[in-house]
């Protein structure tokens, strides 16, 4: 049945391209034929499209400073700053890092939740793609994830 319905395919295509081909067309006539039929057109396509459909995203400030940050990928985000405390998240290469407590730098997770990472695991962020980007915390959206700019 399936090799039915390709084989049918296949002949329709080849019978499609056989007739465009059969009509001995050049590029340049194509082009001419086109420009003829267009003269005396106006076509209106109505306004332009808005740039987005997305909003634009409602960023909250949450309470203390935080900057943007580097570290290394995969870093458990520990849920209190302590050795052995659960693990709440995994760092990216960004974070938002703000006061530091007990050796640890107080990090923003998702959902505005607030986790621990060691203090020696933070560094001024490098982007390994750009050396000469910088970046910059904007806020946290409304679905609690930060939101960073890297230029």
């Amino acid at each position: 049945m399936r090799y039915n319905q390709l084989v049918i395919l296949a002949v329709g295509i080849v019978a499609f391209a056989s007739a465009a081909l059969a009509q001995g067309f050049t590029a340049q006539e194509l082009d001419r034929m086109s420009k003829q039929n267009s003269e005396g057109r106006v076509r209106n396509f109505g306004p332009p499209p808005p740039l987005s459909s997305v909003p634009p995203d409602v960023l909250h400030q949450p309470p203390g400073i935080w900057v943007c940050m580097g570290t290394d990928e995969y870093i458990p985000i520990l849920g209190t700053p302590q050795a052995g405390a659960p693990s709440i998240a995994q760092s990216m290469g960004q974070i938002a890092a703000g006061a530091d407590k007990n050796g640890y730098t107080s990090v923003l997770v998702h959902e505005g939740k607030v986790g621990y990472v060691p203090k020696s695991a933070v560094k001024p962020y490098k982007n390994q793609f750009n050396p000469g980007a910088t970046c910059s915390f904007l806020g946290v959206r409304q679905n609690g994830l930060p939101v960073f700019k890297v230029r």
